[in-house]
């Protein structure tokens, strides 16, 4: 049941926005509305046509989002049924991969979740079984979802199907600067602008001085429920901790959160699975079962 819960955990890591990138076809999210305002951050016709609080943030949170190839981020898993907190480690390749390793006291490498181009592959290398499965649909209505979960593990904001937040996409956002009792600037991102309680789709930002998430708050509506996401982000002094919060139909299902060290920059793909004869796959139903 440990594991279970863990592996629980990092599917909700992996792919928090999955469960809610259905609404993205809505009609808040439409491709071609997308694409007519995803225009060049850099495109000087536009500079004189943002307003002052988002203006203000975005000089003030973009030069913090410097580019990258690779990245690795360590940590330990809290979780109330957990009675140990496992190491797990996060490869990242820019836009391509996300690698998430299991690891356990004197044994090492216990499991591993990969999301490499339009498949994910889950490993339990103490029983020897794995799962595969194509999100290949996802990615066709999502092509840029590894890059959004990559920007979220880096406390960065995103547009939902519209990138890391730049110049062109602030344009769905309502900005609202907020100063703090130290006279530090802070901001609050809401899509969509103008938010009523009839969007099928909402989700809000709070964002320190810095530019880096403390609070995302995601809401959904389907034809079939209610759905909600928290991921809260705190600041202790090196690395940043990350509680996330599922909730369906006014019910929590979800519950977890992890410890991560520093950032580590440019760093080595780690070693490639090794899926020998010993190994047997198995559907996601029976992956779980396994442990």
């Amino acid at each position: 049941m440990q594991n279970n819960n863990t592996f629980k955990f990092l599917l909700f890591l992996i792919l928090p926005l999955v469960s809610l990138s259905a609404c993205g076809t809505k009609k808040n999210l439409q491709q071609d509305t997308l694409q007519s305002n995803h225009i060049n951050a850099f495109d000087p016709t536009r500079s004189g046509t943002i307003d002052g609080p988002r203006r203000d943030a975005l000089e003030a949170i973009l030069p913090n989002y410097t580019n990258w190839e690779t990245a690795e981020l360590s940590g330990k898993l809290r979780m109330k049924k957990l009675p140990i907190s496992p190491t797990i480690k996060i490869f990242m390749k820019k836009d391509e991969e996300i690698s998430i390793s299991v690891r356990a006291s004197l044994l090492g490498e216990v499991g591993r979740i990969e999301v490499i181009g339009d498949s994910v592959t889950a490993v339990n290398k103490m029983k020897r079984v794995y799962c595969s499965e194509s999100i290949s649909g996802i990615r066709y209505d999502y092509p840029d979802i590894i890059g959004d979960v990559q920007s979220l593990l880096l406390a960065r904001i995103v547009a939902l199907k519209a990138g890391e937040l730049n110049q062109g996409n602030s344009d769905f956002f309502d900005f609202e600067e907020i100063v703090d009792e130290n006279s530090n600037s802070k901001w609050s991102l809401t899509f969509p602008r103008g938010h009523s309680e009839e969007d099928e789709l909402f989700y809000s930002y709070k964002v320190n001085s810095l530019g880096l998430i403390d609070q995302l708050l995601l809401a959904a509506s389907t034809s079939d429920h209610e759905l909600s996401l928290s991921l809260d982000y705190s600041y202790p002094g090196r690395g940043f901790d990350l509680n996330i919060v599922f909730n369906q139909d006014l019910k929590q299902k979800f519950d977890a959160s992890v410890e991560f060290g520093d950032t580590q920059w440019g760093v080595k793909s780690p070693a490639p699975l090794n899926l020998n004869s010993r190994y047997t796959r198995v559907g996601i139903k029976q992956f779980l079962k396994s442990f």
